[in-house]
């Protein structure tokens, strides 16, 4: 957990938070739950969640679960830029809810061993129901123990074009024909200003977290072999690499051709999908889940998104992504005083009344993907999860060859200035040397492992740097182990 706390909010400003907190789902209501203080002991389980799409869903949900298990449900949602703190104070403060989201940020090894989680104990009805090769030993498991549980395919993106159908007529171009290379979106923008629409917008603000996300999947389709700086065949940190560069500066050519709405370097997901869903622009990269995102703040706003692939730096370039097995969506507290019915609220999930309100709320894709097709999901939706379902695919993972690198992502720190903070920097025009600060973010990256792996086997695990190598990957495939 270290440099993840805030020590300065500790003590009564921690509980004074808490306070607030667990109240609200929307701005100015009133606390619905009072806190883990009034929780299972006394018929209650807290719920809390960071998904935006499933407000609604969820809040029905724990209505209809209130019943099923005989507790009071309490759903409470955070906006996704405050819930880690809200999380991070919640359990300095003893105060967790029975249930949350997978926010934190930590792995899991560092989530147990820092009493952040539960085992959980699901029904075999509900374990037959989970695809193969999705709970994985150290990432969802721990010594064949289950602390977390997915709900969402890997096959989605962060970094997909969402098209406003009005203003995209309003330029003359066509939302069913969208750009999908580096030219042709430039292009695109151009018209719509030229229409006077502001062509688009991002998430460039708050922590970077999301522009660094961004950037990680555009490097990918711009070639990059490997995930989140570190490639598949040679097992070496390289976001120095050409691809990242290359798309870098095609998101500075943007922002200095002032196509980006201005405020744009300061807004967060919610600042920037606000704008969209209104109306404020043309285009908005964002996520897999921006129609319900969308949805859930201007609902009429749905029948005006056009959806769009991930952009390559020219049109013979192939769209494809890498991500690993799903990871853990939903955890039990280690401090809930009814972890049983917490499991069971969890393992409610699975159910297909559930899954269908999932794929109406249009947010991240369940495990099911061919669910989606027959639904009643908009087009935009159903083309993004076709596009994904056929370019991202799954990549190695060394913890999935050999579950003792979990020890060594125990002792990972967090890395900065990371990649979106540098990206913000060269954008905003204090970093002139982006190469340069990219390789200093490689080098730092290298270091944090191998002081991590040290530690690792220092304590006894058996780990190398050998077990991030996978010279036998080829892209646009999935891989798996031979």
């Amino acid at each position: 957990m270290t440099g993840l706390t805030r020590r300065g909010l500790l003590g009564a400003s921690a509980l004074a938070t808490i306070g607030l907190a667990t109240g609200c789902a929307k701005s100015g209501e009133p606390s619905r739950s009072g806190g883990r203080s009034g929780g299972a002991s006394s018929g209650t389980l807290d719920w809390w969640d960071h998904f935006s799409s499933f407000q609604q869903l969820n809040d029905d949900w724990a209505e209809k679960q209130s019943d099923e298990l005989g507790v009071r449900v309490v759903h409470t949602y955070y906006d996704a830029s405050k819930a880690v703190q809200a999380y991070q104070l919640a359990h300095q403060a003893n105060k967790m809810p029975d249930v949350y989201s997978n926010i934190v940020g930590l792995p899991l090894a560092a989530l147990v061993s820092g009493k952040w989680v539960h085992e959980l104990t699901l029904p075999d009805e509900v374990l037959r129901k989970i695809p193969p090769n999705t709970l994985t030993e150290g990432i969802t498991n721990l010594d064949d123990k289950l602390y977390g549980f997915p709900l969402f395919s890997f096959r989605q993106s962060t970094t997909l074009v969402w098209l406003n159908k009005d203003h995209f007529a309003k330029a003359d171009l066509d939302p069913d024909d969208p750009p999908s290379d580096y030219q042709a979106y430039k292009d695109a923008c151009r018209a719509l200003a030229s229409a006077g629409v502001t062509p688009m917008t991002l998430a460039l603000g708050a922590d970077g977290s999301r522009i660094r996300d961004q950037v990680d999947d555009m490097a990918q389709a711009a070639g990059f072999p490997g995930y989140q700086g570190l490639k598949f065949t040679t097992g070496e940190y390289a976001y120095h690499d050409d691809s990242y560069v290359t798309v870098i500066e095609f998101l500075k050519e943007l922002y200095d051709s002032k196509f980006m709405l201005p405020g744009t370097n300061n807004f967060s997901v919610v600042d920037a999908r606000t704008r969209y869903a209104t109306g404020a622009v043309g285009i908005f990269i964002d996520g897999i889940w921006c129609a319900g995102g969308s949805k859930a703040l201007v609902p009429e706003f749905v029948d005006k998104i056009a959806f769009g692939p991930i952009l390559v730096p020219s049109p013979e370039a192939q769209p494809w992504t890498y991500r690993g097995r799903p990871s853990a969506t939903w955890f039990v507290a280690a401090d809930s005083e009814d972890p049983e019915k917490a499991s069971l609220l969890i393992a409610s999930l699975m159910s297909d009344e559930y899954q269908k309100g999932m794929i109406a709320a249009m947010d991240q894709p369940p495990l099911n993907l061919d669910l989606v097709a027959e639904s009643d999901a908009i087009d935009a939706y159903k083309k993004a999860v076709a596009f994904c379902g056929e370019n991202v695919f799954l990549m190695p993972q060394a913890i999935v060859r050999n579950p003792e690198i979990a020890a060594v992502d125990a002792e990972r720190k967090p890395v900065t200035p990371h990649l979106g903070n540098i990206v913000q920097g060269y954008l905003g025009g204090s970093i002139t040397d982006l190469r340069r600060e990219l390789k200093k973010l490689s080098d730092a990256f290298e270091a944090d492992r191998e002081q991590a792996m040290r530690k690792a086997q220092s304590a006894g695990a058996n780990v190398s740097e050998d077990d991030y190598i996978f010279s036998d990957w080829k892209p646009g495939a999935d891989y798996e182990l031979t």
